[in-house]
């Protein structure tokens, strides 16, 4: 009878804990399902610190339904990090992501295309600049793998704005030539993504004194990023017209420089002292070179009606050994001119002051780059859409991509 009775009470105790645990994967499942409807909401209205803190519940309640190994949790973890990494704290954001790419280098492989958004947001937390890099560097060789090319090209967009933020220009080559290359194939001429990456292309040619290579590029951002015919020069166009401007002035190009000028100019307001469009170095002789001399020059002159420089003169000049090289300089100048009722007009008095001082070698492309912590909320922010399948099945309501979030910037 006694044992008997024990097997009841056993049974019995089974029962309650089987119950009670059945509730308690309820009741996590509830919570998992609350905070990370909240997480959407949030992210959808671009409310970071909130959405911060609906992740970070999301990744805490989804770990107790998934496990600590299944691909949800560290696709919740991405979710957590991203935000983290958004808001600068990046160790956070590594403790966060810790172990978690072994994770889904098991269950996808190492090669695999699904692993871009991790090795991203490892390389935004990274603590040392080099690992940050070859994080980079594997998350746009792994993008090579999704089957649509648009989104290889959106991962090397994003990782070339990522790099860009960190100070790293000289780093951005190889992502904008294949984000680019894409594009070329895949997206209209008017296409705003068609026309960032032609002009980080035409950047990347001047950089390397290819300016030959530039203006083909630029008319392809220009053709893509042209401001709304009627309305006033929005700033992408003008950096564009600007960076024209350049090009075809260092190739001998006055004249096709001249009709952008007369575009700055219809569309800008005039200022005295105006700032220059394209400048260049004084040529100095190479006796004044080694004397290492300092000094001001300030000069007066007219800006004509195609915005060349005309009968510059010395105002002022504290050191006088520098003024033919400062007045020589002057006339290579070329501005935006001056507008009076919709037509170009010569304007005299323009002054502009050159600063003369001992300046080191100047670097060259391959070495210029560094990698330092980026601003928050740069002006172009990687993509925060995805393609990686957060959930694998089983969740009802929820079953949708922990990464396919609406883009916040």
């Amino acid at each position: 009878m006694m044992t008997c009775h024990a097997n009841q009470t056993m049974g019995v105790l089974a029962l309650v804990l089987g119950i009670w645990a059945t509730t308690a994967i309820a009741d996590n499942r509830s919570d998992f399902d609350q905070a990370y409807a909240t997480y959407n909401q949030y992210v959808t209205a671009n409310e970071t610190e909130l959405a911060l803190s609906a992740a970070k519940d999301s990744l805490r309640y989804g770990t107790k339904v998934f496990g600590k190994s299944h691909v949800n949790t560290a696709n919740l973890a991405i979710n957590y990090a991203k935000l983290l990494n958004d808001t600068g704290d990046h160790k956070q954001a590594r403790k966060a992501l810790k172990d978690k790419l072994t994770i889904l280098e098991e269950r996808y492989g190492s090669e695999a295309s699904k692993l871009v958004p991790m090795v991203i947001e490892l390389a935004r937390s990274a603590k040392k600049p080099v690992d940050a890099f070859e994080y980079l560097r594997r998350a746009g060789d792994l993008a090579n793998g999704y089957e649509d090319d648009l989104i290889e090209a959106q991962k090397n967009f994003d990782i070339m704005v990522i790099l860009l933020g960190w100070g790293g220009a000289s780093l951005t080559e190889p992502f904008v030539d294949r984000a680019h290359e894409i594009y070329s194939e895949k997206l209209q001429p008017t296409d705003f993504r068609l026309g960032l990456m032609s002009y980080h292309k035409a950047r990347w040619a001047m950089m390397k004194g290819q300016y030959e290579d530039a203006p083909g590029y630029l008319q392809e951002a220009l053709t893509a990023l042209k401001s709304p015919v009627g309305q006033p020069l929005e700033d992408l166009e003008r950096t564009i017209r600007m960076q024209l401007v350049e090009v075809h002035e260092r190739l001998k190009q006055p004249q096709v420089a001249t009709e952008n000028l007369l575009v700055l100019g219809a569309k800008g307001v005039w200022s005295n002292p105006a700032e220059p469009v394209f400048k260049t170095e004084a040529d100095l002789p190479v006796e004044l070179v080694k004397q290492r001399l300092e000094g001001d020059v300030v000069m007066s002159f007219t800006v004509d009606e195609q915005g060349f420089v005309v009968n510059p003169s010395v105002l002022e000049s504290n050191q006088e050994t520098l003024d033919e090289a400062a007045l020589t300089m002057v006339q290579r100048f070329r501005y935006a001119p001056r507008f009076i009722d919709g037509r170009a007009v010569s304007t005299d008095g323009v002054k502009y002051t050159a600063s003369f001082e001992p300046s080191a070698a100047p670097q060259s492309v391959a070495t210029t780059g560094k990698l330092t912590r980026p601003a928050i909320r740069e002006m172009m922010m990687p993509d925060r859409n995805d393609t990686s399948q957060c959930f694998d099945g089983g969740l009802g309501s929820a079953a949708k991509s922990c990464n396919d979030l609406p883009s916040f910037k």
